[in-house]
């Protein structure tokens, strides 16, 4: 059986390849469009006040690369940017109609490839591996938070 980092990192580097959908038709540039709007979703949910910086962290891309996702995605009206009313402030971003739209449209296509995925296994089974992804995730925030 294979170590727990070694699975952790075959899985992580197979699904930071797939998750958009490339190479299943779906463009590239929408591939990131969803990453950049969920990145930003994922910071409002946690209370954050996203900037670029907090999304550029999240995604774990420099700033002038989080800044040119963040670009795109205003243009394309899934996200907003508030500027800040003191001198120094951060603008704030946040997730538009459009971009809730986008992102439900990407959850389902994930709902639907991890039930492919996990076609033969049991309810229960599935269940513990999307509660234990979860508690991946949160003890990741948590670390983070530090």
């Amino acid at each position: 059986m294979a170590s727990g980092g070694r699975v952790l990192f075959s899985f992580v580097r197979y699904w930071s390849r797939r998750w958009t959908g490339a190479g299943l038709g779906v463009d590239a540039e929408r591939g990131r469009d969803v990453m950049v709007v969920e990145a930003v979703a994922a910071l409002t949910g946690r209370g954050v006040v996203a900037s670029v910086n907090d999304v550029a962290r999240e995604l774990g891309v420099d700033q002038s690369g989080a800044s040119r996702m963040v670009s795109r995605a205003e243009r394309l009206g899934l996200l907003s940017r508030v500027r800040p009313s003191a001198v120094g402030g951060a603008t704030a971003i946040s997730v538009t109609g459009e971009g809730r739209e986008l992102l439900r449209a990407a959850y389902a296509w994930q709902d639907g490839v991890l039930r492919t995925l996990t076609a033969d296994w049991s309810r229960e089974e599935v269940r513990t591996l999307v509660a234990l992804m979860g508690r991946l995730v949160e003890a990741q925030n948590r670390i983070d938070a530090r």
